[in-house]
């Protein structure tokens, strides 16, 4: 009688361990809590996106939006679901979502942002890793991006002001355009923490008025370059996972490169002399068993440094041809 109940024991531990370590660490990450329910779309002075809980604009001028279903035609509809005043969309899951302008050109040929912005519930580990996960859908209408990020940070970027955030996220689609207003896309990464993020905010950071990942999908010289998504689902969690420690690079198609699926700052590989052989700056590791010449670099044991702030990882490379 006793085994049963030890190995229910064992099991509820294993569970409530798995279950800590897949802990959504955003809060409110589905925009289903809210403190009242949202009465129109934002405008500067009345960020109704600050009815959701836990969730602001951080630049105030560049007015994100909450929607949800209790503001459906029954209380006027500007901010309902699946009917508002962008456009017809059912939430991913539950009964509301987020909106913002990601792009736009004002008609004085000013850029114009809206970004969406959180805490980060709790402290994240300095050298783990994470996975971070949100799903967007686009309006249907005029530009479409590519370049929708992430951004992880220790400040945040609160301005009384519309203008973009010009910093590298470590979160951005890799894929497509991003195109479908009828479904919800999944924009998805990982990224090594430094400990000192305390903020993730949602938007577009490229620096280029012109936005060179626009799309126009209204198929003609329209008159309003703007870019509008929703989103919805938002999910940061910590993952227990080793980095590669092999590359050969023989063009057999299998470990020709050393790199990885997430951002860092900077990226060094070293022989075992302490000499640099390769630096990578503000993009995913990258080597490919070359030196800074193009040269392929011999067998052995190397070493690489991951820098992401004040953070420093480091580890070994085995390079075999």
């Amino acid at each position: 009688m006793i085994k049963p109940v030890f190995y229910i024991t064992i099991l509820l531990f294993t569970f409530l361990n798995r279950l800590q370590a897949q802990q959504n660490l955003v809060y409110n990450g589905d925009f289903e809590e809210y403190d009242s329910c949202p009465t129109n779309p934002s405008f500067p002075g009345d960020l109704q996106v600050e009815h959701c809980t836990g969730w602001t604009a951080p630049r105030k001028l560049g007015t994100s939006d909450y929607f949800n279903v209790c503001n459906n035609p029954i209380n006027g509809g500007l901010a309902g679901v699946p009917n508002n005043i962008v456009s017809y969309q059912y939430p991913r899951s539950g009964d509301g979502y987020c909106g913002f302008f990601a792009w736009s050109l004002n008609p004085d040929g000013t850029s114009y942002r809206e970004y969406l912005q959180t805490n980060i519930s709790g402290k994240l580990e300095a050298g783990k890793m994470y996975h971070l996960s949100f799903y967007v859908s686009y309006d249907g209408f005029n530009y479409s991006l590519k370049q929708i990020g992430a951004l992880l940070s220790g400040n945040s970027y609160s301005e009384i002001s519309s203008q973009a955030i010009i910093v590298t996220p470590q979160i951005v689609n890799q894929n497509n355009h991003l195109t479908d207003s009828l479904n919800w896309m999944k924009i998805e990464g990982k990224f090594i923490a430094s400990g000192s993020e305390q903020f993730l905010t949602f938007g577009y950071f490229e620096d280029t008025l012109g936005a060179v990942d626009t799309l126009n999908t209204f198929n003609s010289n329209f008159l309003l370059y703007q870019s509008y998504y929703y989103i919805d689902d938002v999910e940061l969690t910590k993952i227990e996972e080793d980095l590669p420690n092999i590359i050969t690079p023989n063009n057999d198609g299998i470990n020709d490169i050393y790199t990885t699926e997430f951002w860092v700052e900077k990226f060094s590989v070293l022989n075992r002399w302490g000499n640099l052989v390769s630096v990578t700056n503000n993009s995913q590791p990258y080597w490919d068993g070359r030196d800074f010449r193009g040269n392929e670099m011999v067998d052995g044991m190397y070493f690489y440094v991951i820098e992401i702030g004040e953070f420093k990882r480091t580890g070994f490379i085995q390079l075999i041809r």
